[in-house]
């Protein structure tokens, strides 16, 4: 039996995100509870995150398992040194009061850029392995990382989820837990193997669900069966919005021996190449949306998607582009969420149920967007938590705080006191919305919403409303990429300088 500390401390840092994410984004309620400590770590069964896989498998095998602290703040600008410091120092500070450990399992996102590190993670990983020693360190991934050369020389072994939306989340934890009882019975290290792709990927083109991604995992599945040598491959798309060195999508390879690790990483770089041209922008205008949308006839709903204003890549989820062109189109039936807007809510609640208040609604985080002011019906209130039931975050209790659902003619909207991306549909349902009833759905996501809605949809329309995450990399004004890198499928490269 191994004893095994666990730590868990994962941000996915927009570095042209307005605002900055602070100690309490950490400690906030929200989706996932804020800083879970201790035993609480162990307490849910059913924690839809790698650190509950991870759990579920070490616990099995009857390892002791030393937690540490489990914390995540919605994707957003630099983290502060506060609270990169704060949270880091109380995983290291328990490492060396509470050591020795014979392994060190880290549920990490891959992207985090704080105010002091380009590659924090790379950090976080140096000073636990300063402490810790030559002990197995694993970490999970989420495909979005950024990987750089410090996390790869400080970790004996990394592994990267396989979906997107992130359904895996549990199954990454169990494949990294393999890893840590494969470093600690044989006692020797993994060969490694990195290898970067000359170009960025848009988020939106990253969805497993859809080609070409879709079958890029399935050969990474594939040639990882295919190789007895093969202890782990990943592929991690990258966070196309932050303005580093290692921004980009790369290729991870364990094995048994070097020439194994090598060979895998090549072959599945060279697929990935081979699908250059799949990923380049291509969005409708909100008014072409809006218009799509007046005139659809299908048998289910058409699917929005408002992925320019996705909290879960950094967004304010407080733009109200598309909500105006629906409005102005005068489409008779929508339901659009969430528009994170504290004020309108509480002026919603002021108002009360069956009202009409008119609210300056969104349009007040972004530079150079203005608030929609607008007469509306307030249909329903909510306050507090409530629990999710879709793939990716059944087994969470989320709390908002102050919700309503307002209407404009035909179209109702989400209002919350907390941020956080739609990729469930009991957003919806917690103030009186069941999505499947509504001819039009809004959702402000990237790809994470393909989960529990797609099934309800005809047809999905993905929007360039402005917003703090253009989907179009070419779009940005990079600095710190490498020259020569391609800012999209076969687009242009930055000259760098």
């Amino acid at each position: 039996m191994a004893r095994i500390a666990i730590a868990g401390f994962l941000h996915e840092t927009n570095t042209f995100a307005p605002g900055f994410t602070t100690y309490a984004d950490f400690d906030a309620k929200a989706a996932f509870g804020g800083i879970v400590r201790a035993e609480r770590m162990l307490a849910n069964p059913k924690f839809p995150l790698a650190t509950g896989g991870f759990v579920k498998e070490a616990e099995a095998a009857g390892h002791e398992l030393f937690p540490i602290l489990w914390c995540f703040a919605e994707p957003g600008g630099y983290v502060t040194a506060d609270a990169f410091e704060r949270i880091l120092g109380e995983i290291v500070f328990s490492l060396v009061q509470n050591g020795p450990f014979d392994a060190v399992y880290l549920d990490l996102h891959g992207a985090m850029v704080s105010t002091e590190h380009d590659d924090a993670e790379a950090e976080i990983l140096r000073r636990v392995r300063a402490v810790v020693g030559s002990i197995p360190v694993v970490n999970s991934l989420d495909l979005h990382g950024n990987i750089g050369p410090g996390m790869m020389e400080h970790a004996d072994a990394m592994v990267a989820y396989r979906t997107y939306p992130h359904i895996d989340m549990r199954a990454t934890g169990a494949r990294a837990f393999r890893l840590v009882e494969g470093l600690l019975q044989s006692g020797r290290p993994l060969a490694k193997a990195i290898r970067r792709l000359p170009f960025l990927l848009p988020i939106h083109r990253q969805s497993t669900f859809t080609e070409p991604c879709k079958s890029i995992y399935e050969d990474l599945e594939a040639i990882e069966a295919g190789d007895p040598d093969l202890a782990s491959l990943s592929f991690l798309p990258g966070f196309p919005l932050a303005d580093i060195p290692m921004c980009g999508a790369t290729v991870l390879a364990y094995g048994a021996s070097q020439a194994a690790a090598d060979a895998a990483a090549d072959k599945l770089s060279r697929i990935v190449a081979g699908h250059e041209a799949a990923f380049e922008p291509s969005l409708k205008t909100p008014k072409d949306a809006a218009s799509l949308a007046l005139g659809y006839t299908g048998n289910r709903s058409i699917l929005l998607a408002d992925i320019q204003d996705n909290a879960g890549a950094g967004g304010t989820s407080d733009t109200v582009g598309v909500i105006e062109a629906l409005v102005a189109a005068k489409v008779p039936d929508a339901v659009v969420a969430i528009l994170f807007d504290p004020e309108s809510a509480a002026k919603a609640h002021a108002a009360g149920e069956g009202k009409a208040v008119t609210l300056d609604l969104g349009g007040k985080l972004v530079p150079g967007q203005t608030p929609f002011r607008t007469e509306v019906v307030v249909e329903k209130l909510a306050d507090g938590p409530f629990a999710m039931t879709g793939p990716m975050n059944g087994g969470l209790t989320a709390d908002l705080g102050k919700m309503a659902q307002v209407r404009i003619g035909g179209v109702r909207v989400v209002l919350s006191s907390a941020r956080t991306q739609c990729n469930d549909q009991d957003y919806f349902r917690h103030v009186g919305i069941e999505p499947k009833d509504h001819k039009v759905i809004v959702v402000k996501s990237s790809n994470h919403y393909r989960a529990d809605f797609q099934p309800l949809s005809d047809q999905i329309v993905e929007i360039a409303a402005p917003g703090a995450c253009d989907m179009n990399p070419g779009n940005l004004k990079w600095t710190k990429l490498p020259a020569g890198m391609r800012l999209y499928g076969n687009g242009p490269a930055f000259g760098g300088g």
